[in-house]
């Protein structure tokens, strides 16, 4: 499965990096720096990737939304997910 990881924090970093090491191909977006994006992708071990929230969504089968609340009207006026299986892990 193609998986976008929208936000890099604890649970989008480490979600990602569980899904990557099973197998499924993973790109990390939505953080402060490409840096950390980068060192994400390289520690999951596994098919994962750095890349933009449009990268993110662009060939996924699911969307990771793992954000803080605060930030969830930002990116989703960003992206087009209307078409997505989606698992909110949004910060309340």
């Amino acid at each position: 499965m193609r998986i976008g990881i929208l936000g890099s924090g604890l649970m989008g970093g480490k979600l990602g990096t569980i899904f990557a090491r099973a197998g499924h191909d993973v790109v990390f977006s939505y953080a402060r720096t490409e840096q950390k994006l980068k060192r994400l992708a390289r520690e999951a071990n596994g098919k994962a990737r750095a890349g933009t929230p449009a990268e993110a969504r662009h060939s996924a089968d699911a969307i990771l939304l793992a954000v803080h609340w605060s930030r969830v009207d930002d990116v989703i006026a960003t992206q087009s997910c209307a078409r997505f299986r989606s698992f909110d892990l949004t910060q309340h």
